[in-house]
């Protein structure tokens, strides 16, 4: 039986919190009048998390294990079984304490992901053919991309292009020629990652020999457990054993070598799927799991990630899990505060969900008539200027000529503005920064904390995507100084009111950044 053991941490008046799940970006900051409760013992989201809270009153809390929050009449009450957290104080704004909890827990290790995951889009499979990655079609997607003039950047082959889970070798009924399929991407220009997982279907060769060798997750019988995941019930590498960290790398390495594979997509690295009840070659809960399947990911500069617990400062690219073809919670509106609470708990190197959503069934042929152009576009805009913007659905499959051309123009922002993201990118391998910060962050103490729905890309430009439907005009809440807008009007500090047609992102630079 685990006991929990009660920490409360009484906030000041006035004062803000961020932290915890990046899944809960939505609802920060936390302050006085928050009612909010989540388990991160452990991680129930599917997003990165860690053990860390941080104030605009320059105090932070961090605890090396999870724990189970509860936020009520302006009180952090933390329950913990497997570590004691402690309020660290007195460093005046909220970058002074996020600072001094990087450089205390989660230092930056000096790397970061290649340049091709900053200076260009990303694009993956997933929502063209889902678990259908036939090599033909595949093939045709990467030159309509080409063909329709987007830069070459990173390519992700989904999952579906191997037989099943655990045998990591390309499926010869969808990809005949998966040399020949990595070599003209290559051409095109694209590095190639493919989808793996840590789960291991059973009744297969790779079962077998993983069993007998004790390297799944075992019952208390020593036979391997059946872990409940998005696709059913499958067994698991226990990644606490080191021969199955090595047979992991193994098969990861031969696909490099003999087809050119560039890295990889390491999904499913929920911490929730695991349970305490069984059995590990060296003790680990669920938090801990996940930690290790997303460190396995340091051994490729191409790798993404859309789970993770406490791997802050590392250079891990950390996607947003799938949101909804929608503009509500879940959706478009979420896309800026989940990232920068990304940032927020160490995970600097963003990247949004695919452009329009990345629920497979909001695009199925039966919904196809009831998409949202608009909405599209709108998600396009909100990822142009963050560290990392990724397509899946082809525009031009779903959207008119005009539409599908402001996509085009979504991108060739990014590409623009990529030796000022590549820059951040440094700064965050040396310093751990955020590359896309809070107002709050970078200018405290001017009522900004609230202010969640637009962000600063770095000290000097400040972007306000449009998250609403048939929004044309935009309010957007300017720090003190004086900004120019995109169309080259200057504005002062405080309420500002902004056309935003569909064609354009509001955006603003900063004219006297030395204030």
């Amino acid at each position: 039986m685990i006991k929990y053991r009660k920490y409360e941490f009484p906030m000041l008046n006035g004062e803000h919190w961020w932290g915890g799940a990046s899944f809960d970006g939505v609802k920060m900051p936390f302050g006085e009048e928050t009612e909010y409760s989540r388990s991160l013992d452990p991680n129930s989201t599917m997003n990165q998390a860690a053990p860390f809270l941080v104030s605009d009153r320059g105090r932070y809390i961090w605890c090396d294990a999870g724990f189970k929050i509860e936020i009520s009449g302006g009180v952090i009450s933390l329950q913990c079984a497997k570590g004691v957290p402690k309020l660290y104080d007195g460093y005046g704004t909220l970058r002074g304490a996020y600072l001094a909890a990087c450089a205390k827990h989660f230092p930056p290790n000096g790397k970061r992901p290649p340049d091709d995951f900053f200076t260009k889009p990303q694009f993956n499979t997933w929502i063209e053919f889902n678990y259908d990655q036939e090599q033909g079609a595949i093939e045709e997607y990467a030159a309509r991309l080409h063909a329709a003039g987007y830069d070459c950047g990173v390519f992700m082959i989904d999952c579906g292009w191997s037989p099943y889970y655990g045998k990591w070798t390309f499926d010869p009924a969808k990809i005949p020629d998966p040399k020949g399929m990595i070599a003209k991407l290559h051409a095109y220009g694209f590095k190639v990652l493919l989808w793996t997982c840590p789960f291991i279907s059973p009744d297969s060769a790779e079962y077998r020999r993983l069993r007998d060798g004790h390297m799944l997750i075992e019952k208390a019988d020593g036979t391997p457990a059946l872990l409940q995941w998005w696709d059913g019930f499958s067994a698991a590498l226990d990644l606490t054993d080191p021969k199955a960290r090595r047979w992991y790398l193994a098969q990861n390495k031969k696909l490099m070598r003999e087809y050119g594979v560039d890295g990889f997509k390491m999904d499913a690295g929920d911490a929730y799927f695991y349970s305490e009840e069984y059995f590990t070659s060296a003790i680990a809960d669920g938090n801990r799991h996940s930690e290790l399947w997303a460190k396995l990911a340091l051994n490729y500069d191409y790798n993404e990630l859309r789970a993770s617990w406490k791997c802050g400062g590392l250079p891990l690219v950390q996607r947003l899990c799938d949101k909804l073809h929608s503009w509500e919670y879940n959706g478009v509106r979420s896309l800026v505060p989940c990232a920068l609470a990304q940032g927020i708990v160490g995970s600097a190197y963003t990247c949004p969900d695919m452009i329009g959503g990345g629920d497979y069934i909001d695009f199925s042929k039966e919904r196809l008539l009831r998409l949202d152009s608009e909405l599209f576009v709108r998600y396009a805009q909100n990822a142009a200027l963050m560290p990392m913007m990724q397509f899946s659905a082809a525009p031009w499959r779903i959207l008119q000529k005009r539409e599908n051309d402001i996509c085009l123009s979504a991108a060739r922002l990014h590409e623009k503005f990529a030796p000022l993201i590549l820059s951040l990118a440094d700064e965050s391998a040396r310093t751990g920064e955020p590359i896309i910060r809070y107002m709050e962050y970078e200018f405290p103490h001017q009522g900004l904390a609230e202010c969640i729905d637009q962000f600063m890309l770095g000290k000097n430009v400040l972007v306000a995507p449009v998250a609403e439907k048939e929004c044309a005009v935009r309010r957007v809440m300017l720090p003190e100084g004086r900004w120019r807008y995109c169309d080259g009007r200057v504005f002062g500090g405080g309420e500002a009111f902004v056309e935003a047609p569909l064609d354009v992102l509001p955006w603003f630079e900063r004219m006297d950044p030395g204030l």
